[in-house]
C-alpha cells in the first residue's frame, strides 16, 4: 500500500505568561482555527512564563518549529529595563499582528481612587518586572508614593492576589477581572480605570482621573513573531494559515471581552512596523527610574 500524504508538521505557538490569562485564549482560539484549515501543519498552543517573557523569548529562539506570541508593549519594554538578564529584541521577527489592548487597575478593597488614601502603605501587584502592567504600577505611584509594586508571574495571578485582599491593586486586563467584578461575587474586585485615550462601555480612563498622560499611551499590541534565523518560506507559509484563521469569529470574539482591537499589517510594512514599535516603546520608558 502506498500513502502519498505527508505527515504533518507542529507548530507551537508560546506565551510568556500564563495559561490562565485572557490574552492566552487569543492564542487558543487561533491555533483551534488554524487547524481546521487543511494544511500541512499541526498547531499547538504552550506556556512558558517566567522574568517579562525572558523565558519564552529564549526558548523560542532556540527551538525549532515554535512561534512567539509578544504582549508586544513588554516585548520591547523589558530590555530597556534588564538588558543584562533579558534579550536583544532585534533577535526576532514579527510575522503577523493582532489586536491592541488596554490595561485595566482594579481593587478589592476600593471601589473608587477618592477612598483610597494618599499616605497609606498600598501595594499594587503587577505580570512581573519590566513589563507593561510595571510600567503602569509606577505611574499609579507617583500619585501613591508609599505604595510597594509585588511582581507576579501573570495578570492572573496578581487578580487573584487582588481578589483575596493579599494586596490592594492589580493591573490587568477586563475578561480576567470581570469574573470578579460582578456584584454577587464573595471576592469582588472593582475596576478603577483603564489606560487607553478613551472611555469604553463604562470605565473611565486613568488619563481622565488625573493620572499620568503616558497611561494614555499604554495600549499593548499582541503579535506573533519567530527568530530571524527561521526559514523564510516556513514563516511565510505559517502567517498566511494564522491570518486567514484570525479573520474567524472565533478568534475576534476572543478579543472582544478584553477590549482588543483587532489590527493586521500587511507582510511588506512588518519590519517597519516593529522598528516603530521598538522606538515608541523605548521612548515610553525613557527617564523611567526602576526602584
Amino acid at each position: 500500500m502506498c500513502f502519498s500524504a505527508m505527515a504533518r508538521e507542529t507548530v507551537t505557538i508560546i506565551y510568556g505568561f500564563s495559561a490562565a490569562d485572557g490574552a492566552a485564549n487569543y492564542a487558543r482560539t487561533l491555533v483551534e482555527q488554524a487547524n481546521r484549515i487543511r494544511d500541512r501543519y499541526t498547531f499547538i498552543f504552550d506556556v512558558r512564563p517566567g522574568a517579562g517573557q525572558t523565558v519564552a523569548v529564549n526558548y523560542v529562539k532556540t527551538t525549532p518549529n515554535t512561534v512567539f506570541m509578544a504582549s508586544g508593549g513588554a516585548y520591547w519594554i523589558r530590555p530597556n529595563f534588564y538588558p543584562r538578564e533579558s534579550y536583544d529584541p532585534n533577535d526576532m521577527r514579527t510575522i503577523m499582528t493582532q489586536c491592541r489592548v488596554p490595561f485595566a487597575v482594579s481593587s478589592g478593597r476600593y471601589n473608587s481612587w477618592s477612598a483610597v488614601p494618599h499616605d497609606g502603605a498600598l501595594t499594587i501587584g503587577t505580570s512581573g518586572l519590566g513589563v507593561t502592567s510595571h510600567l503602569i504600577a509606577l505611574e499609579i505611584q507617583k500619585q501613591y508614593p508609599n505604595a510597594r509594586i509585588i511582581p507576579f508571574k501573570s495578570t492572573t495571578d496578581a487578580i487573584l492576589a487582588a481578589a483575596g485582599q493579599q494586596i490592594d491593586f492589580a493591573v490587568g486586563f477586563v475578561s480576567e477581572i470581570s469574573v470578579y467584578s460582578r456584584a454577587e461575587v464573595r471576592n469582588r474586585l472593582y475596576i478603577l480605570g483603564i489606560t487607553g485615550s478613551h472611555r469604553i462601555d463604562q470605565y473611565s480612563t486613568l488619563g481622565q482621573q488625573g493620572f499620568g498622560t503616558v497611561l494614555n499611551q499604554l495600549v499593548s499590541p499582541y503579535n506573533l513573531m519567530v527568530p530571524k534565523s527561521f526559514p523564510e518560506a516556513k514563516a511565510k507559509e505559517i502567517r498566511e494559515i494564522l491570518v486567514q484563521a484570525e479573520r474567524s469569529s472565533l478568534v475576534r470574539d476572543s478579543y472582544k471581552s478584553d477590549y482588543c482591537e483587532p489590527f493586521q499589517v500587511e507582510a511588506q510594512d512588518l519590519e517597519q512596523w516593529q522598528v516603530n514599535q521598538n522606538t515608541y516603546w523605548s521612548n515610553l520608558t525613557k527617564g523611567v527610574r526602576l526602584e
